[in-house]
């Protein structure tokens, strides 16, 4: 089942990006009772949609199952438009959630053979993508118990939630960042002062001579 993570949205228009798996067929254009339009993408690392057509993309540990996570990424930006925000999750590989990923438990989660990208990581390859993490971004860490299959042992882990928000912040298993797309516009920067004096001194110049012309001209038609 996929995470709607726009179920909570007031965008009126709102899209899922499917990519095919096993046979799975999905309409092109398909919609849920939420008005979530399904479309259907073309290979396993393109968006379908128009260059800055979106306000808003959610990616959903879809990071971690691409094909090619650099790509993504640059597809991300390309169809956000300025001041878009994208917003990821991940799964922590500094956390004990990465120890569960190498288990052999054959109800293993989260999943083992995804590449898990660190939050430090995914923010230097932001950055080179004109994201703003800064104002109006965000990051937070959570999930700080491990993975347990064991409802007892879940329920005696229960108090490391509070105490890694408080004494490692850094090491919960689930991350989660927002970002702005930002577009930095050509400026047009004037002459410096001292070109501006050269100029000026040029101006008077040329206003003196056409000054002492006219006189002369003056005093020509006097003299006839």
């Amino acid at each position: 089942m996929p995470l709607d993570a726009l179920r909570a949205n007031r965008m009126s228009c709102r899209a899922r990006v499917v990519w095919p798996a096993n046979g799975e067929r999905v309409a092109l254009g398909s919609s849920d009772d939420a008005g979530t339009i399904s479309a259907v993408a073309g290979s396993a690392h393109e968006l379908p949609f128009l260059t800055e057509s979106l306000d808003l993309l959610v990616l959903p540990h879809t990071l971690e199952v691409a094909a090619d996570a650099h790509h993504l990424l640059r597809e991300a930006q390309r169809v956000l438009i300025p001041e878009g925000r994208i917003v990821i999750t991940g799964f922590n590989p500094l956390s004990l959630w990465a120890v569960r990923k190498h288990s052999r438990s054959v109800n293993r989660f989260p999943p083992s053979g995804h590449s898990w990208i660190s939050l430090p990581r995914l923010k230097d390859w932001l950055k080179l993508l004109n994201f703003d993490l800064g104002a109006g971004g965000a990051s937070a860490f959570g999930a700080y118990v491990p993975p347990f299959e064991s409802e007892p042992w879940l329920a005696r882990a229960d108090w490391m939630d509070a105490a890694g928000r408080r004494w490692w912040p850094m090491a919960g298993g689930v991350y989660f960042l927002m970002a702005v797309k930002r577009v930095h516009h050509m400026q047009l920067i004037g002459p410096s002062w001292r070109e501006q004096r050269r100029l000026a001194r040029g101006k008077a110049a040329a206003t003196s001579s056409v000054t002492v012309h006219r006189g002369h001209v003056a005093d020509s038609e006097r003299g006839r």
